[in-house]
């Protein structure tokens, strides 16, 4: 209906003067005028639950890729590969009113609450921490790999990682996550215990300098340790720790969530180039396509393998979190066989068609013995060993790391 009260009318005048003489225009106007009004509430409501942030984050199937296509190992020939081994991640988004309430219709997102997915750090400090949590996945992968080929790969402490600053705390504005604290007021620094240790020694009102360097300056693209890293200072007010924390209230704190750094004499460069994908999930998935490059690229017997878990210097697989959404995602990629951590089995096979084998395991060791059985080469990857000297601190997913 247009603005001069419509096409219909114009052109049964007689129509027309009934309708004014009796008042059916007035009525009709008024009811566009009110069913506008309702629209235009509804359109505002949805603008606003867009806005509106909810305490929760949605986990939703993202990709399944080949690490071969991340890997680059240069002055070496890798083998031409029979089968991929592929790493898969999950789609973190923070969810809004409105996210919240068409996520509860999604058969495929799995609803978090922030607390749950953050810790007690800040939601700004998110993407940092996953970015450190997928250096050490990326470090641990290289170290385990080549050991289990039969490499010597020698590990010395090199400093304490910040993972998480809290907000707020001393260290806000100060450190953040990656930054390696290698002192204390001149103390040389080269574990998490050593940094906790010093911090809570220190008055609180005093001020500490801290001499630290960063994960990217420290090591390498391939994985070596960086021969001039650049070293900074900065100055720190210690706090009370929170009695919420632990421990009396009258010792330093500064209000981090420290882990070891540890650094390897890798026998040669493994480049892992994952761009902005974080976390430490693919591990694993790391672990076996390195060996899959340099063990005749035959591990996987063939066939498309993708693997999920952490992986710990002595060869552990850990947890990881967001399994049910991975396997959706390694379904679509056209996986037949699926190695997950144990404790994880159960959300995958709740998902998994009857054209996907889940494996579950604990170990490198296992996982390999999986992929025999379904008929893998395991060449020289079946006798090497799984741990070497000394132990990077870091805890399996990161929550077991004591405040500083």
């Amino acid at each position: 209906m247009t603005g001069d009260k419509g096409p219909d009318a114009q052109n049964h005048p007689g129509l027309l003067e009934y309708a004014e003489s009796t008042g059916i225009w007035h009525q009709i106007g008024h009811g566009m005028v009110v069913s506008g009004a309702i629209i235009l509430v509804l359109a505002l409501l949805v603008v606003a639950s867009s806005l509106i942030s909810m305490p929760y984050y949605s986990l939703s199937p993202g990709n399944a890729l080949p690490v071969s296509h991340m890997l680059a190992i240069p002055g070496k020939s890798l083998h031409p590969l029979h089968g991929q081994v592929l790493m898969t991640d999950v789609e973190v988004a923070q969810v809004t009113l409105l996210g919240y309430i068409v996520d509860h219709f999604e058969s495929h997102v799995a609803l978090v609450k922030s607390d749950e997915l953050i810790g007690p750090g800040p939601a700004s400090e998110l993407n940092g921490e996953a970015m450190v949590e997928m250096t050490e996945a990326k470090l641990t992968a290289r170290v385990e790999a080549l050991r289990q080929m039969g490499y010597s790969v020698p590990e010395q402490n090199a400093g304490a990682v910040v993972w998480m600053v809290l907000k707020p705390s001393p260290s806000w504005g100060k450190l953040i996550p990656g930054d390696i604290v290698t002192a204390v007021n001149g103390r040389n620094i080269s574990t998490a215990n050593q940094l906790a240790d010093a911090i809570s020694a220190e008055r609180p009102g005093s001020t500490a300098t801290l001499t630290f360097t960063t994960v990217n300056q420290l090591i390498g693209s391939g994985g070596k340790r960086s021969p001039n890293p650049r070293y900074s200072q900065v100055k720190i007010v210690i706090g009370k720790r929170p009695t919420t924390l632990g421990g009396a209230n009258n010792t330093g704190f500064i209000g981090v969530v420290p882990f070891t750094q540890g650094v390897y004499s890798l026998p040669f460069a493994v480049n892992l180039s994952t761009g902005m994908i974080g976390g430490p999930s693919a591990g694993l998935a790391f672990t076996l396509g390195i060996l899959n490059a340099l063990n005749g690229g035959d591990l996987t017997g063939g066939k498309i393998v993708a693997a999920t878990g952490t992986i710990r210097p002595n060869g552990a697989v850990g947890p990881v979190g967001g399994v049910r959404e991975k396997t959706i995602a390694v379904e679509r990629a056209g996986v037949t066989v699926f190695i997950v951590p144990r404790e994880e089995y159960n959300s995958a096979v709740s998902v998994a068609s009857k054209h996907l084998k889940v494996v579950a395991v604990t170990s490198l060791t296992q996982a390999l013995s999986a992929l025999h059985r379904i008929g893998g080469r395991l060449g020289n990857a079946a006798h090497g060993p799984v741990s070497g000297s000394s132990g990077h601190s870091a805890p399996p997913g990161f929550q077991y790391a004591p405040w500083s």
